[in-house]
């Protein structure tokens, strides 16, 4: 049996990463007014965050359709999978999962097991790298499904935002948080982890706030997978790196990622985060 596994833009996976891994990537839209831009295909990360606080209306993201997902599906079926894993984040946080299982339900040469992840950005991508490798060893997909369950468990998304306007804007923050939040000048610092947004911390500076989640990441011990996460704020990402390299690992290969639009519309841009996977 061969067992290939797919997801969606959110998981942040570069399409050499994807490719390397064999993962099959649905991507998904940001709407501007009347205008469709498909996330990775018509519109690059660096023309997105360039033109983000110019759009007007501020930009919607929906799921993809029924039939891209299919679409997704059916080259994988042609490259040979007998069963695809789909992983999604859960459909409390996007309707995402949901489009995936009704695509499922027209595929008919081919199963397709849904699965909810309570991640997102490279904490979702991790996780999909460790199905595809667990598939690649030969893992059934029942033992696939208890390493994606397990591995959730030990991994954590925290993101410092720059500024709550970009939430506001788009119907995620009510504005009476956001204009005390930037009257107090405060970064919030929200942690992701089985599905649970938390507020984790506020620091008056970005210092502050990369020390903050570096601390928090020290707790966790030994790590297996580390990346850092920014939107259109690479230097940020570098320093927050290498603070990870001198006081965390000097040993792991920490990544450094820029968020994809379809997050960065709710985060805005300035903000730097990181994704880990705590060792089992």
């Amino acid at each position: 049996m061969t067992i290939r596994i797919a997801s969606d833009r959110t998981c942040d996976l570069t399409p050499e990463v994807a490719e390397q891994y064999g993962i099959g990537i649905v991507p998904c839209y940001i709407n501007v007014g009347e205008k469709s831009y498909l996330d990775g295909v018509d519109l690059s990360r660096k023309d997105f965050y360039a033109k983000l606080p110019y759009f007007v209306p501020h930009p919607k993201t929906s799921a993809p359709g029924v039939g891209m997902y299919s679409a997704v599906y059916q080259r994988l079926a042609g490259e040979g999978a007998n069963q695809i894993i789909s992983i999604h984040i859960h459909s409390g946080l996007s309707n995402l999962a949901n489009t995936a299982r009704l695509a499922a339900e027209v595929i008919d040469k081919i199963k397709v097991t849904v699965v909810e992840a309570g991640q997102l950005t490279l904490g979702l991508g991790f996780l999909a790298i460790a199905a595809a490798e667990a598939a690649r060893k030969g893992k059934s997909p029942d033992e696939i499904l208890k390493i994606i369950k397990e591995r959730e468990a030990r991994t954590f998304v925290l993101v410092a935002f720059d500024t709550l306007d970009y939430l506001r804007a788009s119907g995620r923050a009510p504005g009476l948080v956001v204009s005390i939040a930037n009257l107090l000048r405060i970064k919030p610092i929200i942690q992701l982890h089985q599905g649970e947004l938390r507020l984790v911390g506020q620091e008056r500076t970005t210092t502050k706030s990369i020390d903050h989640m570096v601390n928090k990441v020290k707790k966790l011990g030994k790590l297996e997978r580390l990346a850092v996460l920014h939107t259109n704020a690479l230097e940020k990402a570098e320093i927050m790196a290498e603070k990870l390299r001198v006081q965390v690992s000097k040993k792991l290969d920490i990544w450094i990622s820029e968020i994809t639009p379809v997050l960065g519309v709710h985060i805005g841009p300035g903000a730097v985060g990181l994704a880990c996977v705590a060792a089992e």
